[in-house]
């Protein structure tokens, strides 16, 4: 194959730049070459620059044409008699006959018509699912939520076990575990100041909160705050009438702050209560906070990350919601520069907007609720940072997980009634979604290695365990699924239940999510040893239950796929006991959840059927599998297997394509390139149908 000149090429192929790896170039480079596809090398082009106003007039007449385009799409499918749906019932397999493609605005869904059965998500699918705590009030199980996950695994487990669902009583509901002491009444009272803190206490509050929340959420411009904290402190008893909505500011910042440090709770009190009382009691009505978006938006996110961390989820909901309607209805979220001439004022804008979209993203994900504002009409810059290459970064990785997560929600976690969906096609979308963050997060903010003599910094901690919690999100559907499948089957307690394969890029998605939860493990230990662990808000919390539910029902599937899953299982449980013994009780609510759930896998792993069997392990004497079901280790890690047992291991391992991958065997993180040969393993139609495939690495029942 002729060789073109490098003058004539760019620096990588059109594979390498769309997968984001490095490329030789060379034509062909030696990815290609090993791959054994075609090397395409685009020229060069020249590259025009227009200002920044024609972009955005530009990006306008864009989305205009869009809704135009879906506005004849929706006509057009009006004319088309849909097919009948089968309903999705928690008793059937989530496996279901198609019908015509419901076409929506967001997302746009890839459509494929080449198999006849397709997978629906189990999550989202069905009718809506709630649980009624003891005085009757219903809760509703959100698709995402990690609480409405633990719930409903316990109420499974159980019920395959006993035939009847988890007790309600032991489900705590909104709101339920800590006490404010409030009744929510507000006070027209001058506010008593008498137990505000001294200064000195007062500034080290401040740096708390600022310490654990300052580099990823903007909660407080510090100029214009602190110009504010030092003309109050001159003199609080004749200023308190004069600082507005200063004085509610200062009390949420300073609950934080005093949260943070590790003040442990009093009873039922959280930490930092009395100066969130205060606060709260003093902010005005959202009829007048609309007056002052940017400063009403700060102190609501303040107040939406105090309560979501005390587990009063409806209310972080709707607190930030309110900073998000504010904020939209002053245009927030578009372009303002041409509406400042102070580059100070456009920043502190353009971060408050991101702050409030982050948060919203996070908090309605962990509510399981639908996203109040799409990514479509979003045009709202990044805030310069000229001086600080790796404060911009934090920023656009931040930001570019949080779009990953709208993403998940609406491709995956989008109940449409229409298994034509492809659930495993928007699942290879997502992965390829999130191996673009990856470059720049393993670029800017690397996890150490084991022996490393480097640490980890906060902010790096917070990313890195963001990141796995996207791909534990767009994956352990499929986990809950063979889940699912087999505990609520109706031949659990015969003496042979019907063989289903499962194929190996499922296999493959299922490793992922559980690799994924084994790195949140690793990441929370660093952090615990650094005395960097968060204790009272919720992102560490919320990584460690994500992990711990994966690695604990993972039990039910056999090695190697879990391989060390007892020591990962400990790490997290130590992580837990740290929050507890700083008196978390919402952390202590989640650990006493686990460690339930942990028991009934125990005992539904001892019936006569395990739930998943490799082929490998199906082959391997029951005197030979470790107490947790981990085939043993030789001293050098490699699995103790007779010579026939080997010779399987081998043949599994060749399933795998080109032999990229021992699944096996992770020695480092998740890379980008882990998840795009993934993301490429899903491209085969017939992943539709797991019945007729017989190279699979799964197997339900026995295997004679």
């Amino acid at each position: 194959m002729s060789r073109m000149s490098l003058n004539d090429i760019t620096s990588s192929c059109s594979r390498c730049r769309v997968h984001k790896i490095k490329c030789t170039g060379e034509n062909p480079c030696s990815n290609c070459t090993q791959r054994n596809v075609e090397c395409e090398f685009q020229k060069e082009t020249t590259q025009i620059q227009i200002t920044r106003k024609r972009l955005c007039e530009l990006h306008r007449k864009n989305r205009e044409l869009e809704r135009q385009n879906i506005a004849l799409q929706e006509q057009l499918s009006g004319t088309i008699k849909a097919a009948a749906i089968p309903q999705y019932s928690g008793g059937e397999s989530p496996v279901s006959l198609p019908t015509a493609p419901n076409i929506d605005s967001e997302p746009l869904q890839i459509q494929d018509t080449s198999e006849d059965v397709n997978i629906v998500n189990p999550l989202s699918s069905g009718l809506p699912e709630y649980i009624s705590d003891p005085t009757g009030r219903f809760y509703y199980l959100g698709h995402t939520s990690t609480w409405s996950l633990t719930i409903r695994l316990l109420n499974l487990t159980h019920e395959a076990l006993y035939n009847c669902p988890f007790p309600s009583t032991s489900h705590h509901g909104d709101s339920i575990i800590y006490d404010l002491e409030w009744n929510g009444l507000r006070s027209q009272a001058i506010p008593d100041i008498r137990g505000l803190p001294e200064i000195d206490h007062a500034l080290f509050l401040i740096n708390a909160a600022k310490f654990h929340t300052g580099k990823i959420f903007h909660l407080f411009d510090e100029e214009r705050f602190m110009k504010q904290f030092h003309f109050f402190y001159e003199s609080p008893a004749e200023n308190i009438g004069t600082v507005g909505l200063w004085l509610p500011h200062f009390l949420v910042i300073i609950a934080l702050g005093k949260a943070v440090v590790g003040t442990k709770s009093q009873g039922k009190l959280p930490p930092g209560s009395e100066f969130f009382r205060a606060a709260f009691i003093m902010l005005p009505d959202y009829s007048f906070l609309w007056k002052d978006p940017c400063t009403s938006a700060e102190i609501l996110c303040a107040f939406a990350l105090y309560l979501q961390s005390i587990d009063w989820r409806t209310s972080a909901h709707n607190m930030i919601g309110q900073a998000l309607r504010i904020l939209q209805v002053h245009g927030y979220h578009t372009d303002l520069s041409s509406r400042f001439t102070n580059e100070h004022d456009l920043a502190r804008c353009q971060k408050v907007w991101w702050t409030v979209y982050v948060l919203e993203r996070q908090i309605s994900i962990l509510m399981g609720t639908p996203l109040s504002v799409s990514d479509n009409d979003i045009t709202a810059p990044f805030p310069s940072f000229p001086d600080s290459p790796l404060q911009t970064a934090t920023l656009s990785i931040h930001v570019n997980l949080s779009k990953t997560f709208s993403r998940i929600m609406n491709v995956l976690y989008r109940n449409k009634g229409d298994p034509k969906s492809t659930f495993v096609k928007s699942t290879q979308e997502v992965l390829q979604r999130v191996a673009e963050v990856a470059s720049d997060l393993k670029k800017y903010f690397p996890v150490p290695e084991e022996e490393a003599m480097s640490g980890i910094s906060r902010v790096s901690g917070y990313l890195n365990l963001l990141y796995h919690q996207c791909i534990m999100l767009a994956t352990r559907a499929f986990l809950f699924m063979l889940i699912e499948i087999r505990a609520k089957s109706a031949d659990l307690k015969k003496s042979k239940v019907s063989q289903m394969e499962v194929p190996t890029p499922i296999n493959l998605l299922l490793q992922i999510c559980v690799e994924s939860a084994k790195k949140t493990s690793q990441i929370l230990e660093f952090l615990q040893r650094q005395n960097l662990l968060e204790c009272f808000l919720p992102f560490d919390l919320e990584s460690t239950v994500s992990a711990s539910l994966v690695l604990t029902v993972a039990s039910l599937i056999n090695p190697p796929l879990i391989a060390n899953r007892k020591l990962h299982l400990e790490a997290l449980s130590r992580v837990l006991d740290q929050m507890v013994d700083q008196k978390n009780l919402v952390a202590a609510d989640k650990k006493e959840k686990i460690d339930q759930l942990g028991v009934l896998c125990a005992n539904l792993k001892m019936t006569p059927h395990s739930l998943v069997k490799t082929s490998i392990s199906s082959q391997i004497p029951s005197n030979e599998i470790l107490e947790d079901g981990l085939i043993p280790e030789t001293a050098g890690g490699e699995l103790d297997l007779h010579p026939q047992q080997a010779e399987q291991l081998e043949e599994s391992r060749e399933a795998w394509e080109e032999g990229i991958y021992e699944p096996y065997k992770w020695n480092s993180d998740i890379s980008p390139s882990h998840l795009l040969e993934a993301a490429d393993l899903l491209d085969g139609g017939n992943l539709m149908d797991w019945v007729d495939l017989p190279n699979s690495s799964f197997f339900f029942g026995n295997v004679d």
